[in-house]
């Protein structure tokens, strides 16, 4: 199969509905770590901001779910979690990401409760190679995949957005590679300055694939331009949304509150 077949084939799996059991059972020890956040999540470092997470297309005032970034110092850089909780206050997905101080990614890690898989995805030190492993129902599986652009991850996509903020405001369009851990790769995302304007800066991240466009919309993210603080995401996330008790995949409003003054 070729890439355009195996995107053709993406795209109608993404936009197909498919339910998925919203009461999943994952692994003992990615309950277990996922029960330790939720005692403590301080131990997952200094807490950056708070998001507020809605459907885009739903105006109640009540978030779908809430999410905090902390960060915690590693040898040569470091570790940002992000740690999603429902209605309920119960954790449901956990997001790491490691780390350089210039936000390239070297180690990502989640726990996702909704979903019933936990996994892992690692760069070699020249940033070409991905190792995988998962464990998804219970069952193990791993896959390596070579990349020759930066790869990005939940949690390093904004540094990584600060990092190139010259870059893209003076107009250059700059490859990167979305990791999907779940389906074991990355995804071609185009990432360009759209817009500044009442003291805000919007940058997009657009599918380089057509075919992969009419299943995954653009996702935006704003910024404070003074600060250089997230204050707005727009576009698919993690958790999804449960409706008549089955999952759906969920594009999402997220709006933040900034904990600390500079953004890491």
């Amino acid at each position: 199969m070729n890439r355009l077949s195996r995107a053709f084939a993406t795209a109608c799996t993404l936009l197909a509905f498919t339910p998925v059991s919203a009461f999943a059972a994952l692994d003992t020890a990615s309950v277990e770590r996922l029960q330790k956040l939720q005692q403590s999540p301080a131990s997952a470092g200094e807490l950056i901001y708070q998001g507020d997470t809605f459907a885009q297309d739903d105006i109640s005032a009540q978030p779908l779910f809430r999410y905090e970034r902390r960060v915690t110092a590693i040898k040569d850089g470091l570790s940002a979690s992000h740690l999603t909780r429902n209605p309920r206050g119960q954790m449901v997905v956990i997001e790491v990401a490691q780390m350089g101080p210039d936000y390239a990614l070297q180690r990502f890690e989640t726990v996702n409760q909704q979903s019933d898989y936990s996994g892992s995805v690692e760069l070699s030190a020249d940033g070409r190679h991905l190792h995988y492993a998962l464990l998804e129902q219970g069952q193990a599986s791993s896959a390596d995949e070579q990349v020759d652009l930066p790869v990005v991850t939940g949690p390093s996509m904004h540094g990584f957005i600060l990092q190139h903020w010259d870059q893209l405001k003076a107009g250059e369009t700059l490859p990167v590679r979305f990791v999907v851990l779940q389906e074991m790769q990355t995804y071609g995302f185009d990432l360009r300055f759209d817009q500044e304007s009442d003291g805000q800066t919007v940058f997009s991240l657009t599918p380089s694939n057509f075919i992969i466009r009419l299943a995954i919309k653009p996702l935006q993210v704003t910024f404070d331009s003074a600060a250089r603080t997230v204050v707005r995401y727009a576009g698919r996330v993690p958790p999804k949304q449960e409706v008549q008790g089955e999952l759906q995949d969920l594009d999402a409003r997220v709006e933040y509150t900034a904990v600390t003054p500079d953004y890491r």
